[in-house]
C-alpha cells in the first residue's frame, strides 16, 4: 500500500475522529449545562465544542511539531523525520472538519448575528490588493505606479477589514445596547473576546509588515520575496 493511500485512509478516519470529538464535547457540555441548570444556548454550546477541538488540535500539532524540530534540528535542511509528513494528512482532515463545525455553527444561531457574519465576510476585501501584488511582482512591475498604487490600497483595505473591523462590531454592538466597548467585553461571553484576538493578533502583525514594506519602497529601497509574502 503505497504513501498516498496510507495517507488518504489517514486523512478520512482522522477527520471522522475530529468530528467525534466536536459531538461529544457538545453533548458532554450540554449535559453539564443542563445538569447545573445554566441557560446556555445551543450555538453557544457548538462554539465551545468548536474551540475545545481546536485546542486540541493545536496541542497535537505543536507536540509533534517539537518532536520534528528536536528530531531534525542537526541538519535544518536535509533531515527528515516521518511525523511531519504523515501528521500534514491529519492536519488536513480538521481542515475539513473545521469547514463542517463552522457550517453548523451558522446553522444554529437561531438566526441572529448575520451583522457580525457580514462582518467576516468584509475582511476578504483585502484579498484581491494582497493576490495583486504577487501578480505584478512576478510580471516585473514592482517599480511602477500601478504597483505603488495597489500597495496603497492593499494596506488601506487590510486595516480596515482585518483590524479596524473588529473594534467596530463591538461599537456597533456597544451603541445599540447603549454600553461601551469595555462593558460590551464584559457581557459577551469569554470564548468570542478570546477568538476575536487570536484573530485580530495575527492581522496586526501582518498590517505591520505591510506597512514596513511601503516605507521601504518610499526610501528607494526593492523588496525582497520575504518581505511579500503576507497571507
Amino acid at each position: 500500500m503505497n504513501k498516498l493511500v496510507i495517507g488518504s485512509v489517514m486523512c478520512g478516519t482522522s477527520c471522522f475522529g475530529w468530528m467525534g470529538l466536536f459531538y461529544l464535547s457538545n453533548y458532554l457540555l450540554t449535559r453539564y449545562f443542563r445538569a447545573k441548570k445554566w441557560n446556555i444556548s445551543m450555538h453557544h454550546t457548538m462554539n465551545m465544542s468548536e474551540a475545545i477541538v481546536s485546542s486540541i488540535q493545536a496541542f497535537v500539532s505543536t507536540v509533534c511539531g517539537f518532536v520534528v524540530v528536536i528530531a531534525c534540528r542537526h541538519d535544518v535542511m536535509r533531515a527528515a523525520h516521518s511525523l511531519a509528513s504523515w501528521y500534514a494528512w491529519i492536519a488536513g482532515s480538521y481542515f475539513i472538519y473545521d469547514i463542517i463545525a463552522m457550517y453548523k455553527v451558522l446553522i444554529y444561531r437561531d438566526g441572529t448575528g448575520d451583522f457580525f457574519v457580514g462582518c467576516f465576510y468584509c475582511v476578504e476585501l483585502s484579498g484581491p490588493f494582497t493576490n495583486m501584488r504577487v501578480v505584478l511582482s512576478r510580471l516585473g512591475l514592482k517599480t511602477t505606479r500601478w504597483y505603488a498604487i495597489n500597495g496603497i490600497l492593499m494596506i488601506i483595505t487590510f486595516a480596515l477589514c482585518r483590524v479596524v473591523i473588529f473594534p467596530y462590531m463591538y461599537f456597533a454592538y456597544g451603541t445599540q445596547f447603549g454600553m461601551d466597548i469595555f462593558q460590551v467585553m464584559k457581557k459577551i461571553p469569554l470564548h468570542c473576546n478570546l477568538g476575536s484576538l487570536m484573530v485580530l493578533l495575527p492581522q496586526i502583525h501582518w498590517l505591520r509588515l505591510m506597512v514596513l514594506g511601503a516605507l521601504k519602497i518610499s526610501r528607494g529601497a526593492s523588496l525582497t520575496d520575504a518581505d511579500e509574502k503576507i497571507d
